[in-house]
């Protein structure tokens, strides 16, 4: 007896094991981040303003994503409330989607709600329904989960191609930091402080003014669990710093699931 197991032993001892590997591991963690990035990219959409007489006559201010009925645009505040100072005469709010691989067509938007202490915005638009993304909590998420985030970097200066980020949740905290001193507080931050606490997702990447409003992602399943925020985040946790940092934030979707709850009804 020499003490090895026979051959036979030995290949059902492996195949058990791999067996019990495929139950424990779940089967839409097989999934590559490249074929979500495929079913993420025909729902994200360019987020600005359109007049005939402009040149150009789109310009682009931040992104968003479809979802519900594929009829709906979520989107940050203030990426609605900055295309006023891009066009104080009121130009028409304007969404672009994707058709086909590299074509884009406008379609006429208006907004349906503005909430910007959350910094969310929910939009409509008109024409044939997009494919939307799934919107789940965010209350399961961890400080090192390993997410993803889409968005037009720099809008139209690198062209309207839709850049995909990896993203780790470094904190989960508050919006507004307390200030040592009544001086350092922005009259945002008072506004963030009166309203309650507002959760936000700090996450060790680096995203541009482009990416606001666009999705934060799971990698295998693409449902998306926060909204790209800069502007607003920026200017309540870090109107103390001289030098801002590159730190990138985004809202949980939590407050994206209250939102569309408000709407739910609406025609």
């Amino acid at each position: 007896m020499t003490g090895r197991m026979p051959g036979g032993v030995r290949g059902l001892a492996f195949w058990a094991l791999v067996c019990l590997l495929q139950c424990l591991w779940p089967a839409g963690a097989l999934a590559q981040l490249p074929d979500t990035i495929e079913r993420v990219k025909p729902s994200v959409v360019l987020v600005g303003t359109y007049a005939a007489t402009d040149s150009p006559r789109f310009r682009y201010v931040g992104a968003g994503f479809v979802v519900g009925d594929g009829l709906r645009v979520v989107t940050s505040a203030h990426v609605v409330t900055r295309m006023n100072m891009i066009s104080p005469d009121g130009q028409a709010l304007a969404v672009q989607v994707r058709s086909g691989d590299a074509a884009w067509v406008m379609r006429k938007a208006k907004a349906l709600e503005l909430n910007l202490e959350q910094d969310l915005a929910l939009l409509q638009i008109d024409g044939p329904p997009v494919a939307p993304l799934k919107v789940v909590s965010s209350d399961r998420l961890r400080e090192g989960d390993e997410l993803a985030f889409m968005g037009f970097p720099i809008g139209g200066v690198l062209g309207f191609s839709s850049v995909t980020h990896r993203a780790g949740v470094s904190s989960i905290t508050t919006m507004a930091l307390p200030s040592p001193t009544s001086q350092q507080l922005s009259e945002r931050a008072v506004l963030s402080l009166r309203a309650g606490p507002v959760q936000v997702l700090q996450l060790d990447a680096s995203a541009y003014p482009g990416n606001s409003g666009g999705p934060l992602f799971d990698q295998k399943s693409g449902a998306v669990l926060g909204v790209m925020s800069m502007v607003q985040v920026k200017s309540t946790r870090e109107s103390a710093l001289t030098q801002p940092s590159g730190i990138s934030y985004a809202i949980p979707s939590r407050y994206v699931l209250e939102m569309l709850a408000r709407h739910s009804s609406a025609p």
